[in-house]
């Protein structure tokens, strides 16, 4: 996530200069020939070219109201991801109590244990979030931008949860395909085995049964955004409607420029490079926003969210050793 108020000039030019660059070329070429090589015919009336550039503007704004409410759910998501965790924490707390033949000592490693392995968990869904999928775009600027300008380097999901887990707890569930759903089901197994030796009430072992329901129903609300891509025809056609725009708009702006007087026509250039900009930009904004877990300047700050749960989970077991939080790096963090 980017958290600067602006981006800065050398954030837009490095996915502005290409586009510019062919808008300026294309259009240079029309109006010459159109002023020296006599090509008069080229000048189109600019009414519908301009219905065209208002359907092309509809469209676009509803790629990127789509794309935006991805991008938001995937926030509250996780919003809800964080007052869960606060809340089982709690209930672990204060639900476990000394009972059958496990005293105070053995039950405080027990929560803890739970407590970790909650942490392990939304660091676990946080790098399978983060792995690409085959539409998403291997080059994108944005992406680029969050590797070359700082100091977040995707991390081993092994080496992340061997952190946090107990013995070899994290090898085994290395080898499942989705490790984060099958720390949740450790966590449920010992809420279990917490009740059978009598250290939790049946009513609250209930309780802290739907809290890990909750978290599997938010787990599965980010793999439906990351496993479903913004419909391709969607996301094809505006790019492409963006792009006739931008072929067609030279020939309308000559035809209407040139009834002020040949110099005039001239104004062409600068004129179309600058809507076909604002249409290309406006295209680009959505499709880098339709994908939230992609590690771009765009996506969920997932890496401060989840230190900022580990810290305040391991506060209420009373540790003073914390880690300390995610800052951004040159107004990016992550």
């Amino acid at each position: 996530m980017y958290a600067a108020r602006n981006l800065p000039f050398n954030f837009i030019i490095r996915f502005a200069w290409k586009p510019l660059l062919v808008f300026f070329v294309y259009s240079a070429i029309i109006t010459c020939l159109y002023e020296w090589a006599g090509a008069k015919f080229l000048a189109l009336p600019f009414a519908p070219i301009a219905l065209m550039g208002t359907a092309v503007a509809f469209y676009v704004g509803f790629k990127n109201n789509s794309s935006y409410e991805r991008l938001w759910e995937a926030r509250k998501i996780w919003g809800a991801i964080v007052n869960l965790s606060r809340t089982l924490t709690v209930y672990l707390l204060d639900y476990i109590q000394p009972g059958g033949e496990l005293d105070y000592e053995a039950l405080k490693e027990h929560k803890r244990i739970m407590i970790y392995r909650h942490i392990a968990y939304i660091n676990a869904l946080r790098i399978q979030l983060r792995h690409k999928k085959v539409w998403e775009d291997k080059n994108d600027p944005f992406t680029i931008i969050v590797r070359d300008e700082t100091p977040f380097a995707h991390q081993n999901l092994l080496e992340e949860i061997k952190q946090f887990l107990h013995d070899d707890e994290a090898e085994d569930l290395y080898t499942k395909s989705n490790t984060a759903a099958h720390l949740l089901r450790k966590q449920s197994e010992h809420i279990l085995h917490m009740h059978d030796k009598g250290c939790i009430e049946t009513l609250k072992q209930i309780e802290l049964g739907k809290i890990i329901s909750a978290l599997y129903n938010e787990q599965g609300a980010c793999e439906r955004i990351k496993n479903y891509p913004f419909p391709r025809q969607y996301a094809f056609f505006s790019d492409l409607f963006v792009w006739i725009l931008a072929i067609i708009l030279p020939y309308g702006l000559m035809g209407e420029l040139s009834k002020y007087g040949d110099a005039y026509v001239w104004l062409t250039i600068p004129m179309s490079v600058l809507i076909s900009w604002v249409f290309n930009v406006m295209e680009i904004i959505g499709d880098k926003s339709e994908n939230p877990f992609e590690k771009g300047i765009n996506d969920i700050p997932m890496t401060s969210i989840c230190r900022n749960i580990e810290i305040d989970l391991r506060e209420m077991l009373d540790e003073k050793d914390l880690p300390e939080r995610v800052y951004p790096v040159n107004n990016i963090i992550m």
